[in-house]
């Protein structure tokens, strides 16, 4: 092989099978935690491909539960084509391991595009993925969520908005070793009827993802609860990454993700988004951040419109230590309050500040860790095969497969048209990112904005589908791709017994739900106080660069 030595470290000259084809040479170089292909001609530097070690989690990999119908983060710039995308080298052991595609997620801080990485993920037993999109809606783009389906339906049928969650937390006293399952609304002889909350006895190394409604343009759909692996046993999971619009859509150009998250210790700074159907992890310490929808986990216990079962299981893990979760809100209020102790925003910046951290102090601040790490460690849950080229080959047809499936939902979910216009709520507060040792990458944007150039913070928008017009349907579908085509005979992989859930409550009545109009009064007052907080918020930020200007 022969080696060169360019802008960037070139790992070599190779040749890549596209389409179908051999083509042309490429340049695979190594830029700060992932391999980029980018024809003969390597003109990118190495700041304008930024590994970050903040952003959303891939959503195959990990959801927190949303039950109440939050409004959805619209944007008006439209998502760019998806890249194109390598599956690594390194491949977990198993049969029920597959990789999943990455996608396109909305920065509100770059006011830009960010690209979250493909996932190795253990699929759940006896169910499938439904893939989620960008849909375009009246005033602009949403994301529409994925999830996992149980995996032998051939249909799915899409219904009106289920009412507000009638749960309020734990009802009663569970054991030591049980967790209390939220309820929800079932569809029932043409309407909704409400099926209580239960306690379950916890099962190591499992958690139960309790039934709840995903929305869609179509309409809402029902996903049944179902067992998923603990965290550390669902795969591997990989850095986002920030990618130059000059990039977007250039044939010669792949991406290959190469550095993990760490999973021991991404509870230290997890957060959870209902609004955005996410969870993200890294530094979201800020106010502005709360203020925006971003939760610490641990919050999950204050708040019944949603639910994390991470969190959960987890504080059943420990279970022993009477203090861990009031020790979660401590950790997370000292890194609040002290910036220092906040993790790096990028993986150059992580590695740095790893090099000045005490080395007893210094696991914390390592968020992240180059894949062939993970692969030689012997604490890795997973051992590793190195693919083959025929391996290789099958795993990016069943990756196209499931980037096909998506498109295809994309399709049948379409709404049909509709004039109606639509309320929408003022944007919430507008997020900067602080100040950074690292340059900020050029955000040049080529895919031309629907409107205007105004930066795009995203608004908190009541968009399709109206909770009026929509009448349960049944839809035919191809099955998923993403799904284990042959029984798993492991009994580390077979899942527990499903639970028995409790009778229908018939008497129970939904919540009345808030009117238009106290939704508009509330998000304006909500949109004032934002403003003022910003105001506040930038001033200090102000400050504290002239600050560390002086210090310099």
């Amino acid at each position: 092989m022969i080696h060169h030595r360019v802008t960037l470290a070139v790992i070599g000259i190779s040749m890549l099978l596209a389409c179908g084809q051999w083509a042309s040479a490429q340049v695979r170089v190594d830029v700060g935690g992932v391999h980029i292909q980018v024809g003969d001609d390597p003109r990118q530097t190495r700041e304008e491909i930024v590994v970050l070690t903040r952003g959303p989690i891939h959503e195959a990999f990990a959801q927190p539960v949303v039950f109440d119908d939050e409004p959805e983060f619209v944007i008006t710039r439209r998502p760019p084509s998806p890249l194109d995308e390598i599956v690594p080298d390194e491949r977990p052991q198993g049969r029920h391991i597959t990789w999943i595609p990455g996608y396109w997620s909305w920065d509100s801080d770059r006011d830009d595009f960010i690209w979250v990485s493909g996932c190795w993920r253990a699929i759940p037993p006896k169910t499938s993925w439904v893939p989620g999109y960008w849909a375009k809606s009246r005033n602009g783009y949403q994301w529409v969520g994925g999830f996992w389906y149980t995996a032998d339906n051939d249909e799915i049928e899409y219904l009106p908005a289920p009412p507000d969650t009638l749960d309020e937390g734990p009802q009663g006293i569970g054991n030591a070793d049980s967790v209390w399952i939220p309820g929800c609304w079932v569809r029932y002889e043409g309407r909704y009827a409400w099926r209580p909350g239960f306690w379950e006895t916890v099962r190591p190394n499992w958690v139960w993802e309790p039934a709840h409604y995903v929305r869609t343009p179509r309409g809402w759909v029902y996903v049944e609860g179902y067992w998923d692996y603990s965290l550390d046993r669902r795969g591997v999971a990989f850095l986002p990454v920030y990618c130059p619009p000059s990039l977007y859509g250039r044939r010669d150009f792949r991406y290959s993700p190469d550095v993990v998250l760490d999973l021991d210790v991404l509870t230290l700074y997890l957060f959870s988004s209902p609004q955005r159907r996410h969870y993200y992890f890294g530094d979201y310490y800020g106010d502005e951040y709360s203020r925006a929808g971003y939760r610490p986990w641990y919050t999950s216990r204050d708040h019944h419109d949603s639910y994390d079962p991470i969190f959960v299981y987890e504080q059943w893990n420990h279970r022993d230590d009477r203090k861990w979760a009031d020790n979660q809100r401590s950790e997370y209020e000292r890194r609040r309050d002290d910036k220092n102790l906040r993790p790096a925003r990028t993986y150059d910046d992580m590695k740095a500040k790893a090099d000045r951290t005490p080395e007893k102090d210094r696991r914390q601040v390592q968020t992240a860790r180059p894949i062939k790490d993970v692969v030689s460690s012997k604490t890795t849950p997973f051992k590793f095969d190195k693919q083959d080229d025929k391996a290789r080959e099958a795993t990016a047809n069943q990756a196209k497969d499931a980037r096909n499936y998506r498109d295809k939902r994309s399709d049948w979910e379409a709404p049909k048209a509709d004039t109606e216009p639509k309320e929408v709520v003022t944007p919430r507060e507008p997020i900067r990112t602080p100040p950074t040792d690292s340059p900020k990458p050029p955000v040049r944007d080529v895919t031309p904005p629907d409107k205007d150039q105004t930066p795009d913070r995203g608004t908190v928008s009541r968009d399709q589908p109206t909770r009026r017009d929509i009448q349960p349907e049944k839809v035919k579908i191809t099955r998923s791709p993403v799904t284990v085509r042959e029984p798993v005979t492991d009994k580390d992989l077979t899942p527990p017994v499903r639970p028995t859930q409790p009778k229908l409550d018939p008497d129970a009545k939904p919540r009345p739900r808030k009117v238009d109009s106290s939704d508009r009064s509330k998000d304006s007052s909500d949109k004032s106080s934002s403003d003022k907080g910003k105001d506040s918020s930038d001033t200090n930020r102000d400050k504290d660069r002239d600050k560390d200007k002086d210090k310099d």
